[in-house]
């Protein structure tokens, strides 16, 4: 009985870690996530977090968040979109990004390629002290907007988001996926501050200031 009363109680301790760490981050993005483009303040840099490709191919929810980033590029809401995720053989999402939107004609001097951004937070950290980006719009699914404006802000960067509608939230494995990452996100940001870009990697001439 013992045993059980504990494991209720840490059970209930980690609902509530959950559903407090999850209302906090909603709390933190209200107000910065937008439906249209049309309706997003303008920015100088979109982020486009890295998702899934196959055959140098963006699938179904990574070419919805290029999509975004194209249109806010071409209606003059930012100028310049910085993409971010892994750069493997079996995963070349950062390649797959960059080229898609050169065949749409964004110019290369304007795409902003990060290989470092295994997760939201490496990009988010990445796109501040690598890249030097002070204000941002992130392209992402609606599911994820929260979260991704929650690390961006963490990160140092003024972000909105534009939301990508999507299916995910009828997922509840996906939903409670991401309730725990947001949780992590937010466990992470109090207790391990992003590490420092080394000398090499950090962008002197970019700087993506607000303007």
């Amino acid at each position: 009985m013992r045993i059980g009363g504990a494991a209720a109680a840490l059970l209930v301790v980690g609902l509530a870690a959950i559903a407090g760490s999850n209302a906090w981050v909603a709390h933190a993005a209200n107000g910065r996530a937008f439906a249209t483009v049309e309706s997003v303040p303008a920015r100088s840099v979109a982020i486009v977090p890295g998702a899934r490709v196959h055959n140098g191919k963006p699938f179904v929810h990574l070419q919805a968040r290029l999509q975004m980033a194209l249109s806010l590029y071409q209606a003059g809401r930012v100028k310049a979109i910085l993409v971010s995720g892994n750069e493997t053989a079996e995963s070349a999402e950062v390649t797959t990004m960059t080229n898609w939107l050169l065949e749409r004609g964004v110019d290369r001097k304007d795409i902003l390629a990060d290989s470092g951004g295994s997760r939201t937070r490496e990009t988010m950290n990445r796109a501040a002290e690598v890249f030097d980006v002070h204000d941002a719009v992130v392209c992402t699914q609606d599911v994820n907007v929260e979260r991704s404006v929650y690390l961006a802000k963490q990160a140092g960067i003024d972000a909105v988001a534009v939301a990508a509608p999507s299916n995910l939230s009828q997922s509840g494995a996906y939903v409670r996926s991401e309730a725990l990452k947001t949780t992590l996100a937010v466990f992470e940001s109090l207790f391990n501050a992003g590490p420092p870009a080394p000398p090499a990697e950090r962008s002197a001439s970019v700087g993506f200031a607000a303007r």
